[in-house]
């Protein structure tokens, strides 16, 4: 296990986060920079990383009143299985909590067996599934978690 700091991002981090994105994700399923972007600068968004000197890993989340929205999470392929999905997936969960936020949803492609896993650790269930979401025949399980006072300090 890497143990590293996870913060807030900032827009210095941009070229960083958006090297994880290309190691992380296929070309039809990446986001853009300008994606990332609008994802550091909107107040309702929140984007942690995971690194020291280099960035490890990205979550990004969607914070409302009630839900708080999972839409990325990316562990560089060199550090993954070491627990810095684990750290990130706390660290989201707790920043929702703190915020009051009562439930998180997140979408997977159903072949993503790993990622599954994790989620399914911290308790998510699945509660639905997108057809096509990903393209045709790659398809999204949608799960669901409740957030509660356990979730942070």
């Amino acid at each position: 296990m890497i143990t590293l700091a996870v913060r807030a991002a900032d827009p210095d981090d941009l070229s960083a986060i958006m090297e994880l994105e290309l190691a992380g994700f296929d070309g039809c399923e990446q986001w853009g920079r300008d994606s990332w972007e609008h994802e550091l600068s909107h107040p309702a968004l929140a984007v942690l990383v995971a690194g020291d000197d280099q960035l490890h890993g990205v979550i990004a989340l969607r914070i409302g009143p009630d839900v708080c929205d999972l839409d990325r999470i990316i562990v560089t392929p060199g550090s993954r299985r070491r627990g810095i999905g684990r750290r990130l997936m706390t660290a989201g969960l707790e920043l929702a909590a703190g915020r009051g936020v009562q439930e998180m949803i997140l979408e997977v492609r159903t072949d993503n067996e790993s990622a599954i896993a994790l989620y399914r650790s911290y308790g998510f269930e699945q509660f639905s599934v997108r057809k096509d979401y990903y393209g045709p025949g790659s398809d999204a399980m949608i799960m669901r978690r409740p957030l509660g006072d356990d979730d942070h300090d």
